[in-house]
């Protein structure tokens, strides 16, 4: 690990061209440098969906939308909210006047549309997200109008993903040779230092590896400036890389959700201490049990029930991830109104209670397979640590047998019903409650109370209920307030089969030098760059 951190800060130096022997490099006040894991391969939004792409391109570009920390839709790009037909099939939008790409053209409609009709169509690896907008046309100027396959209540929030920042059709070149593009983006590539958008900062220069980029402010943005006249991005290879490049003073800004937990605790006690600044995003990750309902054991509600009462989320917060993490009864994160905490609590007499009805118990103790996920180190801690306590508190009822596999084989098996309890996280591309429901229970086809085709077959739960796909299915077109109150019952019935139980969620945070000043998240879960200063 210390031979990849020195690798890792020799590059950084490297990058920036200081002093190997500078402790805390000099740089003008108007210039911060923000460290982050990865090289980025694209700036394209209809083919970025790596996070710190998406974070790039929304310092660069503007969403029509984006989200307020309380979930509320604020217009961007757009003059005011999406007008939405009584049937939910079309949706209008108004653009901004007066709004200037990099190149100094005006974004308009005709611009707006190439952007959203290139995401649809180019092949991108999240295009899909736009797979039943029938049409898009321009009906004035500024004035689209998107036509939807069927009532999409998530599309509004859609409309913030960043990977709808509009590019101008100008940026785009005919692909090199030897890079294969499909008709419908007629063989158009954005040059990998071309980015053009609307965006507080335009694009100055970029490392051919992608391992850097510099930002500089653009004087001709329609809103609030960036607050510093330079950026630089650079990508480093580890946490403890990372976590060096910020104590020395080599960089002023660290981005990263990869960190581990030990560096990131450290950085917190740093920040309590003074010595740094620290932020994190509204919760967006959840992390859950998925439990196979399919089989035995646990195809009886009974036993599911028991397990999620012998569950102690707080002290699992606590222990495994040092409280970075917080406990979470719901499938939908605390950032909605319709997070409601409608999971069973711990109740360890409920549970026994529960498992002796269920022939379990007084020497014919119930053994359950759990597998977690070797390479995330709060994972292992978790079960180790539920272990113990069941060992020590329901020993005579409850056993759990716990087993690690490496993260890609785990998503590489969930829908061949390789695990009866398993532990993983889900993130949305974009933020909206929907979005932590459907791909968590939708089901195409099922026989009984069983999926056999579907995302509940792709997380490995194999459930299927007919009062909780028609409450999925009432939420599509119904006003804000009625569709909370379904979404909450619809988590009280999915509660009540507990095919999922809710363990924790969790944040993307940030650290900076105390020096730095404005470090904080939008309601999207992206960094503010434009507000960073010092």
């Amino acid at each position: 690990m210390a031979k990849h951190g020195r690798t890792g800060l020799s590059l950084l130096v490297g990058l920036l061209g200081l002093s190997a022997v500078a402790c805390a490099p000099s740089r003008s006040p108007d210039h911060l440098v923000v460290g982050t894991k990865g090289a980025i391969s694209s700036l394209d939004p209809a083919k970025a969906y790596q996070t710190r792409a998406l974070q790039l391109i929304r310092a660069l570009g503007d969403p029509l939308y984006a989200l307020s920390e309380t979930g509320e839709l604020i217009p961007r790009l757009a003059a005011a909210p999406p007008q939405v037909s009584a049937d939910g099939l079309r949706v209008a939008v108004t653009l901004r006047d007066g709004v200037r790409f990099h190149d100094g053209s005006p974004l308009d409609a005709e611009a707006m549309a190439f952007s959203l009709q290139r995401f649809r169509d180019g092949g991108g690896n999240l295009s899909y997200l736009l797979d039943d907008v029938a049409s898009i046309t321009v009906v004035g100027p500024l004035e689209l109008e998107l036509e939807l396959q069927k009532p999409y209540a998530p599309f509004r929030n859609l409309l913030s993903f960043a990977g709808l920042t509009p590019v101008p059709a100008s940026a785009y070149a005919p692909c090199p040779d030897g890079v294969a593009e499909n008709e419908a983006t007629d063989g158009l590539c954005l040059p990998a230092d071309g980015f053009v958008g609307t965006g507080p900062y335009r694009l100055a220069s970029r490392r051919a590896d992608g391992t850097q980029h510099r930002l500089e402010r653009f004087d001709g943005y329609w809103g609030d400036p960036a607050r510093s006249a330079r950026l630089d991005l650079v990508s480093l290879e580890n946490s403890t890389a990372l976590f060096g490049a910020l104590k020395t003073g080599e960089v002023d800004v660290l981005l990263s959700s990869s960190l581990e937990a030990e560096h990131q605790l450290e950085l917190e006690k740093g920040a309590a201490a003074g010595r740094f600044a620290t932020a994190s995003s509204p919760p967006q990750t959840i992390e859950v049990l998925a439990l196979a309902t399919d089989r035995p054991p646990l195809d009886q509600v009974v036993v599911r029930r028991a397990l999620a009462h012998a569950l102690p989320r707080t002290l699992l917060s606590e222990r495994a991830s040092q409280g970075l993490n917080t406990p979470l009864r719901s499938l939908i994160p605390d950032l909605f109104a319709a997070a409601q905490p409608t999971w069973p609590d711990l109740d360890l007499d409920e549970a026994r209670q529960l498992l002796t009805t269920a022939g379990y118990c007084q020497g014919n103790p119930l053994t359950v397979d759990f597998t977690y996920r070797s390479n995330v180190p709060t994972d292992g801690l978790l079960a180790l640590t539920w272990q113990e306590f069941l060992a020590e508190h329901l020993g005579d009822c409850l056993v759990l047998q716990v087993d690690g596999l490496e993260s890609t084989t785990v998503y590489d098996q969930l829908d061949t019903g390789a695990f009866s309890m398993v532990m993983y996280d889900w993130a949305p591309d974009f933020l909206d409650p929907e979005n932590y429901l459907r791909p968590m229970i939708g089901c195409d086809e099922h026989e009984g109370s069983v999926c056999r085709k579907g995302y509940a077959v792709y997380g490995g739960v194999f459930w299927f209920d007919d009062e909780a796909a028609q409450l999925l299915e009432d939420q599509q077109n119904q006003p804000p307030d009625q569709r909370q109150a379904t979404l909450v019952a619809l988590q009280e019935r999915i509660a009540a089969g507990v095919p999922y139980i809710p363990v924790w969620q969790g944040r993307n945070r940030a650290w900076s030098q105390s020096s730095v000043t404005g470090l904080g998240y939008d309601g999207s879960g992206w960094l503010r760059l434009d507000a960073l200063g010092r």
